[in-house]
């Protein structure tokens, strides 16, 4: 659905299809969309972009404004992991200035125009390639093409195409909540995050997937920091 049969659809069905509420409509489909979008990591958001690294860098910038977070890294063929950002600066400083193997990365903040930036533990020892898997900035379709924008244009299309009911619903509760109608806001609203759970589970389950639970250690524990008096927990 466009932007425009969305604030149709809702406005009839609220019995006010003035300017004013269709207006009203759009603002709040807008807002409702953005939202969603920012709730989760939808299949839909991911995209994958590369850097080439050269030896001894430790800040790697990704150039396109598009994206919002990065969700996955490798280095050329071998996966680094995140790592806490206040964690590793306390217990593993040397990481910061360092070269070698690069291990893990931290978050940093964006620079001031808006792209993401990482720090390497520690700088990469070589040249290579990072290859990032990120969640992009919030997208819609429009006319077959991806804009990176919310619902603006009558003519946008939301980008997660099963997540559009709820979306319907979460706006028909704001336009409820506009006109006073708050009783029936608040049962329309109940309605639009169960499908907004629906849509989460639809992802999950109707579509190729795996699930897998990864156990790592980033150095802070010994051994020894599990003994307790007479009493120890053995390690096979």
């Amino acid at each position: 659905m466009t932007l425009d049969q969305i604030a149709n659809q809702v406005c009839t069905k609220v019995h006010d299809t003035s300017s004013g509420a269709v207006a009203a409509a759009k603002t709040f489909a807008k807002n409702r969309y953005e939202m969603i979008w920012n709730s989760q990591v939808w299949k839909d958001s991911l995209a994958t972009t590369s850097v080439a690294v050269s030896a001894d860098d430790s800040i790697v910038t990704i150039p396109s404004t598009s994206f919002d977070m990065p969700v996955a890294v490798k280095l050329d063929t071998t996966a680094i992991s995140p790592a806490n950002y206040e964690s590793a600066f306390v217990n593993s400083p040397e990481s910061f200035t360092g070269s070698g193997t690069t291990a893990a990365f931290v978050i940093l903040a964006k620079n001031d125009s808006g792209q993401i930036r990482l720090q390497l533990l520690k700088a990469a020892g070589q040249s290579g390639t990072l290859s990032v898997l990120c969640k992009t900035k919030v997208r819609v379709i429009n006319s077959g093409v991806s804009n990176y924008r919310s619902l603006e244009q009558d003519s946008d299309q939301p980008a997660i195409p099963h997540a559009e009911q709820a979306l319907v619903a979460l706006v028909e509760a704001d336009m409820l909540e506009y006109k006073q109608a708050y009783a029936k806001a608040q049962a329309k609203q109940s309605e639009a995050l169960t499908l907004l759970a629906l849509a989460r589970n639809m992802e999950r389950g109707q579509s190729a997937s795996r699930l897998s639970i990864s156990v790592e250690s980033d150095g802070q524990w010994q051994r020894d920091d599990w003994e307790s008096g007479d009493s120890q927990i053995q390690f096979i």
